[in-house]
């Protein structure tokens, strides 16, 4: 009892740290590079392989999050790549007492922290998410070129509806209503804006009771109540649109993990190998995530073709 007294106080004081400005005068960092693990750290590896080889992945400080129950792995993999990160950091999750709300209380805490002292850019790559080498250029490129702010871009293809564009390395669209959680970048102001209203206690202890009182013409279910949930209504009412590649500079390589069933063997460096025989080739990681998640678990090419300058592409008007 004791112990649940004391953690139900230590995650709301960090609740109340990451929502508040801190008192002091803010000193920013470079742009903040989130990166959620949990005990995959054979994916974590490959992550941060891809990573450490973007291009302006020097100009980045990189926040680890490690979930409640994170593997010990994730920090042997962590320092393994400490001589190739620019600078770092690791904060470990606050407790939290509310079970359905505990990763993604990881994550909106990690995106308020990292709000209020970015220099302009929050980055979140997941651990089993891959990025191409121009995954960080092509979101400070096209957050420029779009005309006035963005909710905010994503580098994986749509994986909520189907859009018809040209593979131009350059073009970008403009969507809404169909955020996910896979190679975001937001502006700082835009997380302390549009999130930070959001992330509270309310929300954290009864989920699907503050979505239905605060989104209640919501198209989306409330089936999804996480982060993502709570993100994509939040979007859906926001005038700031998403950003999206024509052509796709990240992808989801977890075809096991959370709720997907499998997995690998063997020592960190054993399952890692065998992670690499299947996360790059597209015939085998589709037929390993399944038909559930062959569509999202679909690689691209990690060394796209060369551009200049992002291009906003208008998308068709649909007949009728």
């Amino acid at each position: 009892m004791l112990s649940r007294l004391r953690d139900w106080w230590a995650f709301r004081r960090a609740v109340d740290r990451a929502t508040r400005e801190p008192p002091h005068a803010r000193v920013a960092r470079p742009d903040i590079l989130l990166l959620p693990c949990w005990r995959r750290p054979e994916f974590l590896w490959h992550c941060l392989d891809n990573l450490t080889r973007a291009a302006g992945f020097d100009s980045v400080h990189v926040v680890f999050r490690p979930d409640t129950g994170a593997w010990p792995e994730n920090f042997e993999v962590i320092r393994a790549f400490s001589d190739r990160l620019p600078s770092y950091e690791v904060q470990p999750a606050a407790p939290c007492p509310f079970r359905r709300t505990r990763q993604s209380a990881n994550l909106l805490l990690g995106y308020l922290l990292a709000a209020h002292a970015a220099q302009r850019y929050v980055f979140l790559v997941e651990e089993d998410v891959m990025v191409s080498r121009d995954f960080l250029s092509w979101h400070r490129a096209v957050q420029t070129a779009a005309a006035g702010r963005l909710f905010c871009s994503i580098a994986v293809r749509n994986h909520n509806r189907s859009v018809e564009v040209a593979a131009e390395p350059d073009g970008f669209y403009l969507s809404s209503g169909d955020y996910c959680s896979y190679g975001v970048c937001f502006e700082r102001s835009v997380l302390l804006e549009q999130l930070g209203p959001h992330v509270n206690l309310d929300y954290f202890r009864r989920p699907k009771r503050y979505l239905r009182r605060h989104f209640p013409d919501s198209i989306v279910g409330l089936g999804f109540v996480e982060q993502d949930g709570l993100i994509r209504r939040i979007q859906e009412r926001s005038p700031l649109a998403i950003a999206y590649p024509c052509v796709p500079r990240a992808f989801d390589a977890g075809f096991y993990g959370y709720n997907r069933p499998g997995g690998v063997t063997g020592s960190t460096d054993e399952r890692r190998r065998k992670l690499a025989e299947v996360i790059y080739d597209r015939e085998r990681l589709r037929a390993a995530a399944g038909p559930e998640f062959a569509d999202r678990c679909d690689p691209v090419d990690l060394e796209p073709a060369a551009w200049e300058a992002a291009r906003r592409v208008e998308l068709p008007v649909a007949p009728g």
